[in-house]
């Protein structure tokens, strides 16, 4: 991977033909909530994610990066040995429900917050501003 991880995501975002719905719906199939409490939640992440060819660019390192940017998410802890990623939160950010929700592709006002945070974090980068 050249350069750096924030480097990479930047360069995937910027693409004209980039579509955060789309990621976000290529990732879901890839994660299952393991565990989750309000404000921490572990997923267990299938090793099957590392051929899907619109996720190669990122790693692990650019994927901590770019969530762990996003308002509200307090830690991330990917554990490759595991295959787990553990994301600490802010519940008055982002509503418990909305990562089932959001994964599920389920439209609902906790899975609307999330993405529109994402979105958020999206916009960032593609006016350079990460």
């Amino acid at each position: 991977m050249a350069g750096s991880a924030i480097g990479t995501i930047a360069d995937t975002a910027l693409n004209p033909d980039f579509n955060l719905a789309a990621a976000v719906r290529t990732l879901a199939p890839y994660l299952r909530i393991a565990h989750h409490i309000p404000g921490r939640i572990r997923f267990k992440i299938d090793t099957a994610v590392l051929q899907e060819p619109a996720l190669q660019g990122l790693g692990d390192e650019g994927l901590s990066a770019a969530l762990g940017a996003i308002r509200g998410v307090r830690d991330i802890r990917l554990n490759k040995l595991a295959r787990s990623c553990t994301i600490e939160y802010d519940t008055g950010t982002i509503p418990a429900p909305a990562w089932s929700d959001l994964l599920a592709g389920q439209e609902s006002p906790a899975a609307a917050a999330l993405f529109r945070i994402i979105e958020e974090k999206y916009t960032e980068v593609r006016h350079g501003q990460l």
